[in-house]
């Protein structure tokens, strides 16, 4: 009987193990960021995937692309598009990456961090309605982006 309820013990944590995570970031480090406890998403397509991340009991929101461009490379070009602040070149990180802010709802600051390695775009957006500055989150954006180009190279 002891050795059941051990082999049980053993096993029972590997039983969410199934449970998707983010490729890029984990739920501690997405955490440290938006400074709380966060609900993870993450949606996968062959070797695309989206990871949000959501503090709870509050609007701050981490949102991960990546996808796999086309000949066009029609993906990234509509990242940039929704640039509306300056746009400034990140220039460590990955190929034509850039750091902007973009439009939002009424009350809500974002920044975003978006760019290329190899054949896969991708975008680090993160939003707030308080307690952020733009140049916080475009801090925190940058630093997600450098380590998702980091783990596409």
């Amino acid at each position: 009987m002891d050795r059941v309820i051990l082999l049980l013990a053993i096993c029972l944590p590997t039983m969410n193990a199934g449970e998707q995570t983010c490729p890029w970031l984990n739920a501690a480090t997405a955490a440290g960021l938006l400074e709380g406890p966060v609900d993870a998403a993450v949606t996968t397509n062959g070797a695309d995937a989206t990871c949000e991340f959501a503090r709870q009991r509050s609007t701050e929101k981490l949102r991960i692309e990546v996808v796999t461009m086309g000949a066009s490379r029609s993906e990234l070009t509509a990242y940039k598009a929704q640039c509306v602040a300056p746009v400034t070149p990140l220039k460590s990180i990955g190929t034509d990456a850039v750091a902007c802010g973009i439009g939002t709802k009424k009350g809500e600051t974002a920044e975003q961090a978006a760019g290329r390695v190899r054949k896969q775009a991708f975008l680090v957006r993160i939003s707030a309605r308080e307690g952020f500055s733009r140049e916080k989150l475009r801090e925190k954006a940058t630093k997600v982006a450098e380590q998702v180009a980091g783990n596409l190279f």
